[in-house]
């Protein structure tokens, strides 16, 4: 059982089968075409929020994934993100194929710029970029390979019951607060992260949203994947956001920027994402938000706009 008093004994067993974040969310189909890295992700229910809609946050792995790919490739260092910058422009359906195009910008020994591009293979949902950095760590001997293994899952494997639907009476500050005390499912999404919002770091302009790490949130390092730090950022984010929309609003993350400073380790410790509003406007909600480890250490920080409907 978790906080919130619901049984979480599926997702636990879902967590406990899962190898990586590349598994969890569902990207593979890596591959290269015309000096282009493609890889693509099958959305579903898992990675709906607790609207049952798909967000900026469902595909934050699929994005940092392919973002360092090319620098490594060109310049054969490991390297890591030191911050991801995305805007969004419509929103993915529940159970989409996403398609997922990384071309290195420009880049010299230490540093590059890659641009990503998320789609549905003829639009595009998100259009962002990649700061990489060359780090002096050695890379796994396997590592290409392990890139390489991962296929893409089929739709109805990825299928859990979503959260109820939400009353369009019900402002986003009540929905919030039904949230945490367990009244209202937190979502598939958060289920996955185990994630939660404690009712301890919540107020009118402040949000936390705390994690315990999984295993299988570790990257090539042993340490938290970056996109999985970018999508516990971006579910905080959201629920902020969520708490400053009205009854019956749509939202949706329309910009989210975050920067790399540590990655924590994946044995269970706890991470929190401490998230402020900045300015609520009618249309544009800013929201800054930062990722402190169980001693306090930083370990990122983001930036968010909420674009209401």
């Amino acid at each position: 059982m978790n906080d919130d008093n619901r049984d979480d004994t599926t997702t636990a067993s879902t967590a406990a089968e899962l190898r990586d974040p590349l598994e969890a969310f569902g990207v593979g189909a890596l591959r290269l075409e015309d000096d282009v890295v493609v890889a693509e992700q099958q959305l579903g229910p898992r990675f709906a929020d607790h609207r049952g809609l798909i967000d900026l946050p469902a595909y934050a792995v699929l994005l940092d994934h392919i973002g360092g790919i090319p620098y490594h490739r060109e310049t054969r260092s490991p390297s890591m993100q030191a911050r991801l910058n995305f805007s969004t422009v419509g929103r993915p359906t529940l159970t989409e194929r996403l398609v997922g195009r990384a071309q290195l910008l420009m880049h010299d020994a230490r540093v590059g710029v890659t641009e990503i591009r998320i789609g549905d293979g003829t639009a595009d949902y998100c259009v962002g970029t990649a700061r990489n950095v060359a780090v002096g760590r050695a890379i796994p001997d396997d590592f290409d390979d392990a890139e390489l293994a991962h296929e893409i899952p089929a739709a109805e494997t990825l299928d859990v019951p979503l959260a109820q639907a939400i009353p369009s009476d019900l402002d986003g500050e009540t929905i919030i607060a039904q949230i945490v005390s367990g009244q209202r499912e937190r979502g598939p999404l958060a289920d996955l992260l185990n994630a939660r919002i404690d009712p301890a770091g919540a107020s009118t302009t402040r949000l936390r949203l705390v994690v315990d790490t999984q295993a299988w949130m570790g990257n090539m390092f042993g340490t938290m994947h970056g996109g999985v730090i970018a999508t516990i950022v971006g579910v905080a984010c959201s629920f902020a956001g969520q708490r400053q929309a009205q009854a019956g609003q749509d939202y949706r993350v329309g910009d989210l920027s975050v920067a790399f400073f540590r990655s924590p380790p994946v044995d269970g410790s706890r991470v929190s994402v401490d998230v402020e509003a900045v300015k609520v406007g009618r249309r544009i909600a800013s929201f800054s938000a930062r990722m402190t480890g169980a001693e306090g250490t930083l370990l990122a920080e983001g930036a968010a706009d909420i674009h209401f409907g």
